[in-house]
């Protein structure tokens, strides 16, 4: 991507004296002679760099650096304030308090205002790659390594928020636990590698099937678990039904000849006696999981509770 500079001033001069200073540093020149036009400017071309004059009608450096430090494009912008009158000082702190990177008087040596720009680029691409970083870290901190999905941790984290929502709202949640049958035995039998692919294609199926605002995410080895909101317990087994079927019917033979996979799935729904949290709301369709494993697997259970019943 071409690298940008947005120059503001009111004399024509003076932009013609910064572009031919800052002409191996920038590839595109925006030009304007006031704040209001250099608003216009930053919002259409989207510059990664600002050198603005005080002085201009209309609207002045201050309010213009003022104006683009409040919109979330402008935050981080690095912008050079330029002045040629007197009292530097206490244009200088004003420019600062606003929000200006760096403050140049008039006239400048056009050596000094490479050295300036070529220290605020640097230091704005460290933090560019700071960020993206860390916003690397976040999603790998809430992400499953082999499926992609979310992980157990950023599961209970939104399940708690949507609890509390359902609780406002009065609204139904069902929690969908799904286990990979004799999953041990995939692995001993065709390798770990094909086990992981399993796990991808089976995160995959739930992915396609999953509506938005649903939660899904890798609880564990070989366990899948899902929300779904605003919806009854007949809706949420049929759901189960239906992704049951999807796996059974899915052809796994490209990761192994003769591969066949089947889940088993636990369904419990939220709220109902005995069942008042997102924990107790998991421990209830692990308990269903367990009874569709004991009957067989390949199967679908709800959790209904009867007296003497244990969530674990």
């Amino acid at each position: 991507m071409k690298e940008k500079v947005l120059l503001v001033d009111d004399s024509r001069q003076a932009r013609t004296a910064i572009k031919e200073a800052l002409a191996g540093q920038f590839e595109v020149f925006i030009e304007a002679e006031d704040g209001l036009a250099a608003i216009k400017s930053f919002v259409e071309e989207k510059p990664g760099f600002i050198v603005t004059d005080i002085e201009m009608p209309s609207i002045n450096g201050y309010r213009f650096i003022s104006t683009i430090r409040n919109m979330e494009d402008g935050r981080d912008v690095p912008i050079i304030l330029l002045s040629g009158s007197k009292d530097s000082l206490k244009k200088k702190l004003t420019g600062f308090n606003l929000g200006a990177s760096d403050f140049l008087m008039k006239p400048f040596e056009n050596e000094e205002l490479v050295a300036r720009v070529k220290s605020l680029l640097r230091v704005r691409n460290l933090m560019e790659e700071l960020k993206e970083k860390n916003a690397l870290l976040e999603k790998l901190a809430v992400t499953d390594e082999l499926t992609g999905l979310n992980n157990r941790r950023h599961f209970f984290e939104s399940a708690h928020s949507q609890m509390a929502l359902g609780l406002r709202h009065n609204f139904m949640i069902a929690c969908l636990i799904m286990d990979i049958d004799h999953f041990k035995k995939t692995n001993d039998t065709y390798g770990h590698m094909a086990g992981d692919e399993v796990l991808r294609r089976a995160g995959a199926l739930l992915r396609a099937c999953k509506r938005e605002g649903e939660l899904l995410a890798r609880f564990g080895g070989e366990e899948f678990i899902m929300c779904l909101f605003n919806t009854s317990s007949e809706c949420a087994a049929a759901a189960a039904e239906r992704f049951r079927k999807l796996v059974r019917e899915h052809d796994f033979s490209a990761v192994a000849q003769g591969l066949h996979i089947t889940v088993s799935i636990g369904v419990a729904v939220w709220p109902q006696e005995h069942v008042t949290s997102i924990d107790d709301l998991v421990k209830a369709a692990d308990r269903a999981l367990y009874e569709s494993k004991s009957k067989g697997r390949d199967k679908v259970t709800l959790f209904e509770y009867a007296p003497g019943k244990k969530l674990a």
